[in-house]
């Protein structure tokens, strides 16, 4: 690949010194002055020498097996202003692209603010709270590679910070002295595209119903496993509608490997002492219905169901006891700690066990796009998204789940900015807290009721100022319905949380 490129590039440079040498002729030709013909005649032996060097370093790097000037093929001519126009891209993508892959990313700094206050319980079955001060710097960093291998075939990969014992975040903070912080892979995956409206993906990958609304899925986490999209195009619209997907997801969260169950590993989880260790997984599936109601405006409608097997896994893997069977035997290493993120209810306090039977989450969504209204300098198009999710394998309370949220404009240029406000209610019962956003819903991602506005300023291109402030309630308490633990009950004092970040995409 990169000996056709260079290539390319040489016969770029031959075109440019046809170019000079006809330029220079047709000039000697015009020019009576015999000084200043044989300046230009020094001033083209120059450009020839230069030229000619360039053509020879690059003629070297293309010569060897494999390559088109190592085995006698020879670049086929090109006129030479289709050959100018191409040095152009050639030159700004060499920055970015090394053979096959393509470069890319972003980073991050953050300010983060997490303030409760103080609870002195006086009811004996509540726990007093320390009040909560964190005020930190953070940072994330995200590199992208992308390949397209085959024309039916590419790969994405991103390596990324974070902790490794917390999915839900990508983000440093400014701590542990002077120690170097890791970057980890979080997204690989090959994607096969055989047709047009036929995609399957596997490896490490983002969520196939990810919309980064931190609703069901936390905005950072991705999964080992596949995902497939169908996607129908209508050439003319059937009632308005442009457009029908149906997506596929299955993931897989542990390979326990034991053949039989005891105690001292998977018992903690209620599976049946004595048959095999089975693999926690989740199945995803449903579908996306565009329609177009005007010039400009349309909506979205969607369904989709997540079906759990073994789900108490992911919370036994948040315990001491659980790391080191489900978690640390596949990264090959000892975490400081079990994987974060509690918060649905157990039947015990601290247990292994979800409260909810099962976890069979159905959701329905709902979004309006708006082209909007314009200012004498930016766009301002309005987007309205509902969303509401059950739990439908239990018959517990608090199963249920629900968001609204209206964003207003959108940033392409310096100065452009955008606002978002975002209510959201999740039950204990509802999803699960370990894959749930845990920014809305900070120490405890379900049994909450949270506010979340945001602002964002562009600076400049690939530059922006984003301000997020969240406002954060608890639900309900330890002991409100029969085998209900929470590890935070609705006593817990209103918390506030602030983010203020400055994003570079490169």
């Amino acid at each position: 690949m990169t000996g056709r490129a260079d290539v390319r590039i040489a016969a770029v440079l031959w075109s440019m010194l046809a170019l000079a040498a006809l330029s220079h002729a047709q000039n000697a030709q015009e020019a009576p002055d015999r000084a200043e013909l044989a300046t230009r005649v020094e001033l083209l032996t120059r450009q020839v020498a230069e030229l000619t060097r360039m053509v020879e370093v690059l003629m070297k790097r293309t010569a060897g097996p494999g390559n088109d000037a190592g085995t006698g093929a020879q670049a086929k001519p090109q006129p030479a202003a289709a050959a100018a126009d191409q040095a152009k891209p050639v030159a700004e993508s060499a920055v970015k692209a090394l053979g096959p892959l393509r470069f890319g990313g972003d980073f991050r700094l953050r300010l983060d603010g997490i303030f409760r206050p103080a609870y002195n319980s006086r009811n004996p079955e509540d726990a007093s709270l320390p009040h909560v001060q964190n005020i930190r710097g953070r940072y994330r960093l995200r590199l992208n590679l992308n390949a397209d291998l085959h024309p039916a075939v590419s790969f994405h990969g991103q390596l990324a910070t974070g902790p490794v014992n917390n999915p839900l975040t990508l983000d440093q903070d400014f701590a542990g002295v002077a120690a170097r912080q890791p970057i980890l892979i979080n997204e690989a995956w090959i994607d096969f595209h055989p047709r047009k409206w036929f995609t399957i993906q596997g490896g490490r990958l983002q969520e196939v119903f990810a919309d980064n609304l931190r609703f069901l899925f936390d905005d950072d986490i991705t999964f080992n496993g596949f995902n497939e999209r169908m996607v129908h195009e209508f050439k003319k619209p059937v009632m308005g509608v442009r457009r029908f997907e149906v997506r596929a997801g299955q993931y897989i969260f542990t390979n326990p490997g034991i053949a039989i169950v005891t105690p001292a590993n998977l018992g903690a989880t209620g599976a049946v002492l004595g048959t095999t260790g089975r693999a926690a997984q989740m199945f995803h599936q449903g579908f996306l219905l565009e329609q177009g109601l005007s010039a400009k405006v349309s909506q979205v409608f969607g369904t989709d169901v997540q079906v759990y097997r073994n789900p108490n896994q992911i919370q036994f893997a948040s315990t001491t006891a659980g790391v080191p069977v489900l978690v640390q035997n596949a990264l090959g290493l000892a975490l400081s700690g079990p994987i974060a993120g509690t918060g649905n209810a157990t039947t015990t306090a601290g247990g292994a066990i979800y409260a909810a039977r099962n976890f069979q989450v159905a959701r329905l969504s709902y979004r309006l796009d708006y082209s909007g209204f314009k200012s004498e300098r930016q766009d301002y198009p309005v987007a309205l998204n509902v969303q509401a999710a059950r739990n439908t394998g239990t018959g517990q309370h608090e199963r249920d789940a629900l968001l609204a949220a209206l964003k207003i404009g959108r940033i392409q240029g310096r100065w452009d900015h955008s606002f978002l406000y975002l209510f959201a209610v999740k039950g204990a019962n509802s999803m699960i807290s370990q894959l749930t956003d845990d920014d809305l819903g900070t120490a405890s991602g379900v049994n909450i009721r949270s506010h979340f506005l945001r602002f964002d300023l562009g600076l400049a291109k690939n530059i922006q100022l984003q301000n997020l402030f969240f406002i954060q309630n608890e639900l309900r308490r330890s002991g409100q319905y029969p085998n209900f633990f929470v590890p935070l009950g609705s006593f817990a004092p209103r918390q506030y949380r602030f983010q203020e970040q400055i994003l570079f995409v490169f």
